[in-house]
C-alpha cells in the first residue's frame, strides 16, 4: 500500500539534506531538485511516498514554482510520477529498468572514454586520482555515491562537449539510486575502488583499449552485485 504523504518539514533527514545544497550557487529549481533527488536516492523520500508541491516548499523555504520545475525534472529521470489531484509519488525503481539503465552504459561511457583519454590534462588526471583516494578513506555511502559520481565525470572530462557525454549524463543521474545499493557493501566498495585505481592507471598511459575493458568490466560487476540486492528487495519491480 502506498504511504501517506509525509509532513517534509518535520522530517530531520531531509532538514538535514537541505542544509548539505543551501550554498550551492544554483538556482532555485536546481537546489530544490538536488534535494528531493538526494532525499530520493538515500530512502529518506521512501518508493511510492506522496510530494506535494505546498509542502515540499515549505519544508524547503521556497515558492511552489521552483518546486514545479524540479518535479518536471525529476519526472524525466524517471524517479516521480505525477498523480492528478494528489502530487507527485516516488517511484520504486525496478530490476529491468536497472538492467536497461547498465546497458546503455556500457554502450556509451566506453565510446565517450575512448573520446574523452586525448584530452585530458595532467590536472584532469591528477583530480580523478585524489577521488579515487578519498574513496578509500570514506565509509559515507552518501560521500562515496558523490566521489562514485565525480570520478567517472572526470575520466569522461575530454568528450564533455559531445552529445553522448549528455547522454551519459543522463543514464548516471538515473543509476545512482541503484549505485547506492552496490556501496553497502564493503567488498563492493573495495572492489570498485580498485576498478577505479585500474582505470587511472590506464588513463595515465593513454591505453584507450585497456581503458576501456576496464570500464567495461566495473559496469558489470556493479550490474551483477545490484541485480542481486535488487532480487532480494521487496519494494522494487520486477
Amino acid at each position: 500500500m502506498a504511504n501517506e504523504p509525509e509532513d517534509l518539514s518535520k522530517t530531520n533527514d531531509l532538514k538535514n539534506i537541505v542544509s548539505r545544497f543551501t550554498n550551492e550557487q544554483v538556482s532555485t529549481p536546481v537546489f530544490v531538485a538536488n534535494v528531493l533527488r538526494e532525499a530520493i536516492i538515500s530512502g529518506t523520500l521512501p518508493p511510492h511516498s506522496l510530494v506535494r508541491q505546498d509542502t515540499a516548499a515549505d519544508s524547503m523555504g521556497v515558492s511552489k514554482i521552483p518546486v514545479r520545475e524540479a518535479l518536471r525534472t525529476l519526472e524525466g529521470e524517471n524517479l516521480i510520477s505525477f498523480e492528478r489531484n494528489r502530487g507527485a509519488r516516488v517511484l520504486p525503481g525496478s530490476i529491468t529498468e536497472m538492467m536497461e539503465i547498465f546497458e546503455l552504459r556500457k554502450v556509451i561511457e566506453p565510446h565517450l572514454l575512448t573520446l574523452s583519454i586525448p584530452n585530458l590534462s595532467d590536472l584532469d588526471l591528477q583530480q580523478a586520482q585524489s577521488l579515487v583516494e578519498q574513496e578509500t578513506k570514506s565509509t559515507n555511502q552518501q560521500e562515496l555515491g558523490e566521489l562514485n559520481r565525480k570520478f567517472h565525470e572526470a575520466i569522461l572530462s575530454g568528450a564533455r562537449e559531445t552529445i553522448g557525454y549528455r547522454f551519459q549524463t543522463i543514464l548516471f543521474t538515473s543509476s545512482e539510486r541503484y549505485l547506492r545499493l552496490s556501496l553497502k557493501e564493503p567488498q563492493s566498495q573495495t572492489r570498485s575502488n580498485s576498478e577505479h585505481q585500474q582505470l587511472i592507471a590506464a588513463c595515465v598511459g593513454r591505453d584507450m583499449d585497456g581503458a576501456r575493458a576496464i570500464l567495461v568490466k566495473h559496469l558489470e560487476s556493479a550490474q551483477a552485485v545490484i541485480h542481486e540486492k535488487l532480487q532480494q528487495d521487496k519494494t522494487v519491480d520486477p
